[in-house]
């Protein structure tokens, strides 16, 4: 049996199944992350490293560079929701 899945209520519609390094993702996920609490003075490192990670992401034309940043940028979603 699966547990059911709450679907945030602000969430973003996507037109496709997301995979890794996947152009679409990252872009949805960075813009959720930014909108989001920047009252928060801890989240300043956090969003420094975000946004390294996505200039570093946008500037990779290797797909397991492009796969490594997708996987960092989902690690700082899960810290930055955690706040």
């Amino acid at each position: 049996m699966r547990p059911k899945v709450k679907h945030e209520e602000n969430a973003m519609p996507h037109t496709h199944q997301f995979t890794i390094a996947d152009d679409e993702a990252v872009e949805i996920l960075v813009d959720k992350l930014v909108t989001r609490g920047l009252h928060q003075q801890r989240r300043e490192k956090l969003l420094k490293a975000l946004d390294d990670a996505t200039q570093h992401y946008n500037m990779s034309a290797d797909k397991e560079r492009k796969a490594f940043f997708h996987g960092l940028l989902t690690g700082y979603a899960v810290a930055l929701k955690l706040w």
